[in-house]
């Protein structure tokens, strides 16, 4: 034993002594932060929700389900982890215990999160596909500007918007054409405003103006004469042209009319809803 009690002096036992003592202390506050770590993954669906877009009612399903059991088997697995790191001595073994513990939770995470093939594809599809159209960013083209708002297209929007930022329409028009015996649209395009001049990217559709400062819409589509009006800056209510008008008040409207064959859709949107609802699209715009 060294009974030194000059500082000067070197002891090794007292040396060994306090730098075991710095390294419980070390592993101590490790440990800690690992069953914090465990313990916040539970709360990943929460940030992915406010990341991504979610599915139809899928909110109500991770609201109902999937959130509170993450959150409680990552409470169970961290204290799990906090009860047996203070018991295991070898460092490994501890990291597996957490890595199991950290990528299980992940793993439920993922797998319990709304997702569809239709129009509400998983985050990692997401990124995927991001990155895809970030790589052929070149390939980008003014017309994806107007692809339908489904959230598959979502990447391809952004994409155009960021590309095109300064040609971007003041605002957009969602055209559809429905078959009477169906829901699926058999025709989609859109009509925009382009520095107060209206336009379409469908080279099929007649616009002619009119008396009264409104514009005729025309298209022979499948047997169906198409036609309807709107004014010089755009669509309005006009309950002698369409038969439905819905305004939300959040800036969705629809205008309906019904044709022989067909009925037509129109669609006004926000323009900038997806990168203010959601922060992935607004980094991923920023990014491009």
């Amino acid at each position: 034993m060294c009974r030194h009690e000059n500082p000067r002096i070197f002891c090794p036992a007292l040396f060994i002594a306090k730098r075991y003592a710095q390294a419980q202390k070390m592993r101590s506050k490790r440990e800690k932060y690992k069953s914090w770590i465990i313990f916040g993954s539970g709360f990943l669906t929460l940030l992915l929700m406010s990341l991504f877009p979610v599915d139809g009612g899928g909110v109500s399903l991770i609201f109902v389900l999937s959130v509170p059991i993450l959150i409680a088997l990552s409470i169970i697995l961290a204290l799990i982890y906090k009860w047996r790191a203070k018991k295991i001595e070898t460092r490994w073994k501890r990291n597996v215990l957490f890595t199991s513990s950290t990528l299980l939770v992940l793993f439920l995470t993922f797998y319990f999160f709304p997702c569809s093939e239709s129009d509400s594809p998983c985050p990692c599809k997401i990124v995927a596909e991001s990155v895809k159209v970030a790589n052929n960013f070149e390939d980008v083209t003014y017309n994806d500007l107007f692809l339908k708002k489904k959230k598959s297209n979502y990447p391809l929007i952004i994409a155009a918007q960021k590309k095109f930022k300064s040609q971007t329409p003041n605002d957009i028009y969602y055209i559809s054409y429905f078959p009477s015996e169906t829901y699926l649209a058999e025709k989609e395009y859109a009509i925009y405003n382009s520095n107060g001049l209206l336009k379409s990217n469908n080279s099929n559709l007649s616009i002619q103006p009119i008396k009264n400062n409104l514009i005729q819409y025309t298209e022979i589509f499948k047997g169906d004469t198409i036609s309807f009006k709107g004014t010089t800056e755009g669509f309005v209510k006009m309950e002698n042209e369409f038969q439905n008008y819905n305004d939300n008040g959040y800036g969705y409207i629809d205008w309906n009319k019904s044709f022989p064959k067909h009925e037509l859709s129109i669609r006004k949107e926000v323009e900038n809803d997806i990168t203010e609802n959601y922060y992935f699209y607004k980094l991923y715009y920023w990014l491009l």
